[in-house]
C-alpha cells in the first residue's frame, strides 16, 4: 500500500478541517419537515427585512432576528403549499418595477452610487434582491389566491367600522367628515385584508401543528399578523 506523505497528509486534514469549518459557520439553525433551514438563509432574511424598513443592520436586536426566523418558517411552510411550477411567479417586469419604486421611496437610492451603496450597506447586490422580492411577492400572491375567496365583507362590517373607526378619527383630526359612499370600497379593502390575515394565522397554525419543525433557536410560540412582516410588505 502507498504511503502518504506527511505534507499530503497534512493538506488533506486541513481540507477536512476547513469542510467542516464551513459546515459550522452556515450549520442547520432549523428544519422544517426535515429540510434544513441554513444560518446563511435566516442571516440572508434578516439583511431583507432590515432593508425592506430601511433599519441600519446595527439597529437589529436578537428579538429581530429571532422573528425573522420564525418568519422563514412560516414562509418554508407556506412553500411546501405551492406547486412547484406556480403560474403567480412575478414577472421580471414587475420585480423592476418593484425595484424603481423602492428606489424613489428611499433617499439618496435615486442615483447609481448612492443605490450601489446602500445594497452594499445590507450585503445584496442587485440580482440577490430581485431574488427576494420575488419569492415575497410569489408567497403572497399564493396567500391572496388561496384566502380571498373565502372573505365575505357584509355592508353592516362596513358600516360599523365607518361608524366606530374612520369618523371618530376624522373628528379627532379636525377634518371634514366624509360620506360612507365615498370611502366605502377603501374600508371594504381594508376589512378583507384583515381577515385575510386572521385566516393565514389559523392556517400557518394548523400548519405548524401538521408539520416537523426544530429549531436550534427558541422561538416565540404563535407570531401575530403585525409581526410577520416578513410574509407582507412592499
Amino acid at each position: 500500500m502507498k504511503t502518504l506523505r506527511p505534507i499530503t497528509l497534512c493538506l488533506l486534514l486541513l481540507a477536512a478541517v476547513g469542510a467542516f469549518a464551513g459546515e459550522v459557520i452556515d450549520g442547520v439553525v432549523a428544519t422544517v419537515n426535515r429540510k434544513p433551514v441554513l444560518e446563511s438563509d435566516w442571516d440572508e432574511a434578516v439583511r431583507f427585512e432590515a432593508f425592506m424598513q430601511q433599519k441600519p443592520l446595527a439597529a437589529v436586536t436578537e428579538a429581530d432576528r429571532v422573528g425573522a426566523l420564525q418568519r422563514l418558517i412560516d414562509r418554508r411552510l407556506l412553500e411546501m403549499q405551492m406547486n412547484e411550477r406556480s403560474p403567480l411567479a412575478p414577472s421580471s417586469q414587475d420585480i423592476r418595477l418593484n425595484l424603481a419604486t423602492l428606489r424613489e421611496q428611499i433617499s439618496g437610492a435615486q442615483t447609481p452610487q448612492g443605490w450601489t451603496s446602500l445594497l452594499a450597506a445590507y450585503g445584496f447586490t442587485e440580482p440577490a434582491l430581485e431574488a427576494n422580492l420575488r419569492d415575497q411577492k410569489q408567497v403572497m400572491s399564493f396567500i391572496e389566491v388561496r384566502l380571498r375567496p373565502n372573505v365575505h365583507v357584509q355592508p353592516e362590517e362596513i358600516e360599523a367600522y365607518y361608524r366606530a373607526q374612520v369618523v371618530p378619527d376624522m373628528e379627532k383630526a379636525g377634518l371634514r367628515i366624509i360620506a360612507l359612499q365615498e370611502l366605502q370600497g377603501k374600508i371594504h379593502e381594508l376589512l378583507v385584508q384583515q381577515h385575510i390575515d386572521q385566516l393565514l394565522d389559523a392556517w400557518l397554525h394548523n400548519l405548524r401543528q401538521q408539520s416537523q419543525i426544530r429549531s436550534t433557536i427558541t422561538l416565540p410560540t404563535v407570531p401575530s399578523s403585525a409581526e410577520r412582516a416578513g410574509l407582507g410588505g412592499n
